[in-house]
């Protein structure tokens, strides 16, 4: 049976097995309190799933995730403290749920969040489908387990026949539900109309970088175009590092990030993000992968 307990052990187990393969973001090699503030204000920046967003709104306790940075920035670092002994074994366990879901991010264990994990047919997408919605929600269930000590979460999904509904439905909720309809579509011909006037901005691979381009899906994919973003033209580049270039600032931050492509080949590149053709997002340089890939020596 899958429960918290279990939950809790397979995310400790996948980050020791990461830390001894060396596929740990940096951030977290040396685990402190500062070290996971510095990750998850470095993972805010990157494209988070949905149900991502919410683990960190339910661990920082904050309604908007527009408000996350600086929550994180004033976030108690102590809090972090509890996530530091879990994963060195310190502790047997961790008392937060939110804490232990957020410690699934940091480290990417999947399936998460808890309820993915309990049911492997949910997607993620589905997990926690309310913007609003956070773990002590009317259907999450909290009970004491008296054989073990521990806390189990139950989850009670509630099942809506939709279209039974509809049918039962009054005439004006029907009326909603095609005006509703009406103007979504009427906003979707808004923002084809949009894109034909280039009114909105566009990017596309090229090489090694970025260049902004129209939307012409003669002369490109539509898996090529994506939207405009200036800090990915400015400092998103593929580089091809020789070991003694600076990998890291002199504050120790990480300046090469890296994934492989569709060849399953090694590239590098000079800012956090999603590989360019793969969509997957990039991992940051380690002292492992340096010795390795670049300078070809035996790996610490």
């Amino acid at each position: 049976m899958k429960t918290t307990i279990t939950y809790s052990e397979s995310i400790r187990h996948h980050y020791l097995r990461a830390k001894e393969s060396g596929k740990l973001r940096g951030e977290i090699y040396k685990l402190t309190p500062a070290h996971i503030r510095k990750l998850c204000l470095n993972l805010i920046l990157e494209d988070l799933a949905h149900t991502d967003k919410i683990i960190m709104k339910n661990f920082f306790e904050i309604k908007s995730f527009d408000d996350i940075s600086a929550k994180i920035k004033t976030y108690d670092i102590d809090g972090f403290r509890p996530i530091c002994k879990f994963l060195k074994k310190e502790n047997k366990s961790i008392a937060s749920h939110e804490a232990l879901e957020l410690i699934a991010l940091i480290i990417d264990f999947h399936p998460r969040p808890f309820r993915c994990y309990k049911d492997e047919t949910l997607s993620a997408e589905t997990a926690l489908p309310n913007e609003d919605l956070i773990v002590k929600d009317k259907n999450v269930t909290y009970f004491s387990n008296s054989d073990k000590g521990k806390s189990d979460v139950v989850v009670k999904t509630k099942q809506i026949k939709l279209f039974a509904w509809f049918s039962n439905a009054s005439a004006f909720n029907k009326l909603l539900i095609f005006g509703s309809g009406f103007l979504f579509f009427t906003s979707m011909l808004l923002t084809v109309n949009n894109v034909l006037n280039n009114k909105v901005k566009w990017m596309v691979w090229q090489d090694d970088h970025y260049i902004e381009v129209n939307f012409d899906t003669k002369k490109y994919d539509l898996n090529q175009l994506k939207y405009y973003k200036e800090d990915r033209i400015k400092k998103f580049k593929k580089i091809r590092p020789t070991c003694e270039y600076p990998f890291f600032n002199l504050d120790r931050n990480i300046r090469v990030w890296y994934g492989k492509n569709n060849k399953k080949e090694l590239e590098y590149f000079t800012d956090l993000g999603r590989h360019p053709e793969t969509g997957k997002t990039l991992k940051p340089i380690t002292q492992y992968m340096i010795a390795k890939y670049i300078c070809n020596a035996s790996p610490l």
